[in-house]
């Protein structure tokens, strides 16, 4: 009830294999909308590995920088895996207006994505408020399990 007041579609958990330097993804919402878009995807859920290094992707900057980034274009959140076209798909598939992507500073760091059936201009102090505890909630959890 409280996610459709948002207006939020999708919340992906990722997290960085320094090992690999590769941006892994953990966990999808356990929603039809999240199903649906797994099933027309290009690739696997977790055959979605981003690099770390990547210039062109906001997940890689987000966890980079530790600044939140935003986009209303999946292009952004799937380069180089995927192409623009397939990302896009993807994005259609599930209604998505608009994503954010919060860093993540737990064990060897991560990031959040929160994608919205709203535009941008349509996302104010709730979601941002919502997006940010959020994030550091899971922060928290992240770090006490790393810490057993």
């Amino acid at each position: 009830m409280h996610t459709a007041l948002l207006f939020l579609g999708i919340v992906v958990l990722l997290k960085v294999n320094k090992k690999a330097g590769m941006i892994d993804r953990v966990a999808l919402s356990n929603t039809e909308l999240a199903k649906h878009t797994i099933d027309v995807s290009f690739k696997e859920f977790n055959d979605i590995k981003i690099p770390l290094a990547d210039t062109k992707n906001i997940i890689a900057k987000a966890i980079r920088t530790g600044k939140p980034q935003s986009t209303t274009d999946w292009q952004f959140l799937f380069a180089p895996v995927l192409t623009p076209e397939q990302a896009r798909l993807n994005q259609a598939s599930g209604g998505i207006a608009y994503s954010a992507v919060y860093p993540l500073k737990a064990g060897d760091g991560g990031a959040l994505i929160f994608s919205y059936f709203q535009y941008q201009s349509k996302i104010g102090v709730p979601q941002q408020e919502f997006m940010q505890a959020y994030a550091e909630l899971v922060d928290e959890k992240m770090a006490a399990k790393a810490a057993k």
